[in-house]
């Protein structure tokens, strides 16, 4: 009888969860105005960015990000950085509520900055701002008020010490992910890169405080540094090693967003075959690390020119995306 009770109990809770969760992405659709047609095929093109951007940002938003001023005196191995840049921009390291609404630790700290453009209903005051305790992403942190606090940047000194010989810098990012966001415990690999990476955020002179673009570029980078993390000594541990496929996965499937008129139907359908595949490489235990560079220099080879020939014609396209975003009763085309 009490095993019925605490089962009936927990189904309750779910049950109001679900519904909260369900009513936070009606919210959202409703809050960033998705194109109606497009979030009718569930496919809107650009729309996991634009349930956190603050209205009337959308184009500065998703044509343009803080330039990346990496600090010189923060020393680490490259693959150890390029392990927690990874990371950093994956939703699946959050994991939760986090994972599924596409946010990760980059979507709060663009280019490991701050980002005056977020803004997400019920969670959000003003735009720049967000609840950090908020029950949406865990029960372990929340508070029960709303209370939202300014995004910090995190080239500017913060409470936590970043010496490169103190472990309060893991330690701290390990309680955002376990108790802020209801993570998976990161293992010691997983806290360690992504310490040095965010030991080497720095902030830009005035002369190199102008955004840059965002373009293809930047998702091919960043699978690249999956790779790179991957194929390092230090993937010998299985946690990170998925954790980093899954990383290029989510910069796959932000690559798919911006190719989302019909005339790239193929190419789109191309990247979902190469998520899959890395998939499987990151679910196998064994042989997976001559699966992995077969699956990037094929991707090289067969993909990214194909995709850099069309990226003129994608939502990376300034001129393209202002279109887009001016025109939202439909599709790009």
């Amino acid at each position: 009888m009490r095993l019925r009770l605490l089962r009936s109990r927990r189904a309750a809770t779910l049950d109001r969860r679900g519904r909260a969760i369900r009513q936070l992405a009606a919210a959202l659709v409703l809050a960033v105005g998705v194109p109606a047609a497009v979030a009718a095929r569930g496919e809107a093109p650009f729309a996991r960015a634009l349930q956190w951007t603050a209205p009337g940002a959308a184009l500065p938003m998703l044509a343009e990000q803080p330039r990346q001023c990496p600090r010189a005196d923060a020393p680490a191995p490259a693959a150890t950085i390029a392990a927690g840049e990874a990371l950093f921009n994956s939703p699946a390291l959050l994991g939760g509520q986090a994972s599924k609404a596409g946010l990760s630790c980059a979507a709060c700290h663009r280019s490991g900055r701050d980002n005056p453009h977020f803004l997400m209903p019920q969670l959000s005051g003003a735009p720049g701002t967000a609840d950090v305790t908020n029950s949406f992403f865990g029960p372990q942190r929340s508070n029960g008020r709303f209370d939202p606090v300014a995004i910090p940047d995190l080239a500017m000194p913060g409470k936590v010490s970043r010496a490169p010989d103190s472990p309060d810098l893991a330690r701290f990012i390990r309680t955002l992910v376990v108790e802020e966001f209801s993570g998976a415990e990161p293992s010691p690999t997983m806290l360690d890169a992504l310490a040095a990476y965010v030991r080497t955020i720095g902030a830009c002179a005035a002369a190199d405080a102008r955004p840059q673009p965002r373009r293809l570029a930047d998702q091919l980078r960043l699978i690249d540094q999956s790779f790179l993390a991957a194929s390092a000594p230090g993937a010998a541990d299985p946690a990170l090693r998925r954790q980093l496929i899954a990383a290029a996965r989510h910069q796959l499937g932000l690559i798919d967003e911006r190719y989302a008129a019909p005339r790239h139907a193929a190419l789109r359908r191309d990247l979902v075959t190469a998520s899959r595949d890395l998939a499987r490489i990151g679910d196998g235990d064994t042989g997976w690390r001559p699966a992995l560079d077969q699956w990037h220099a094929r991707f090289a080879a067969k993909l990214v020119p194909r995709l850099r020939q069309r990226e003129a014609a994608s939502l990376y396209d300034p001129a393209y995306l202002r279109r887009a975003l001016a025109a939202p009763a439909r599709a790009p085309d």
